[in-house]
């Protein structure tokens, strides 16, 4: 049986070579789904197309890391909703522009409900953050608030990457159990907190 090879192998092996042409036809490619997919949550076309060329900027510069057999759309995409995600958490990060990307969701969806599970949700979470010891907290807001890579972490506060991962799964399994126990959807925690794929 023959291995099933990615719709985009032979332009993916070249461009991981260095390949600029290679690069400007998956650019052409894809960068309009990504700029759809990205305007879908949101809703500016500014941001969106500053995710689309942040993106492809990822894409050239780790090129040799690319693996030509794997479906490319999906490491697009894979890619596309982290930094999605990083947008919505930097902007929460101040409360006037949560109050505003409030704002914004209500209009749009016109959905109270969501809406105030959403900011209960983003209150809760912070909440819960601050309850953590501190060494916990401090590795929990680098990694999933600021996107810093768990190596990094590691050197920082000098512990081994074990160390590091152990505080971020007792920091989720804390989170996800105070969630349960306060009736809040876990919802938009699955968006925001997922592990990154890249």
């Amino acid at each position: 049986m023959k291995p099933v090879i990615s719709i985009d192998y032979n332009a993916v092996k070249s461009l991981k070579s260095g390949d600029v042409k290679s690069f400007d036809h998956l650019f052409r490619k894809y960068s309009q789904r990504l700029y759809k997919f990205s305007m879908s949550y949101l809703k500016s076309e500014e941001e969106s197309r500053e995710i689309v060329q942040d993106v492809f900027l990822y894409i050239w510069e780790s090129r040799e890391n690319l693996k030509p057999e794997c479906s490319f759309n999906a490491y697009l995409f894979t890619i596309a909703y982290s930094r999605v995600k990083k947008y919505f958490l930097r902007k929460l990060r101040d409360n006037h522009a949560r109050d505003e990307l409030i704002y914004s969701l209500l209009k749009q969806e016109n959905n109270l409900d969501r809406v105030v599970d959403f900011r209960s949700l983003l209150e809760k979470v912070e909440q819960i953050i601050l309850q953590f010891p501190e060494r916990r907290q401090q590795i929990f807001l680098k990694r999933k608030y600021e996107g810093w890579p768990v190596k990094q972490i590691a050197e920082e506060f000098g512990i081994s990457p074990n160390t590091v991962e152990n505080h971020l799964a007792a920091a989720m399994k804390q989170l996800r159990e105070e969630l349960r126990r306060n009736n809040i959807s876990e919802l938009l925690f699955w968006m925001f907190f997922l592990p990154d794929n890249e």
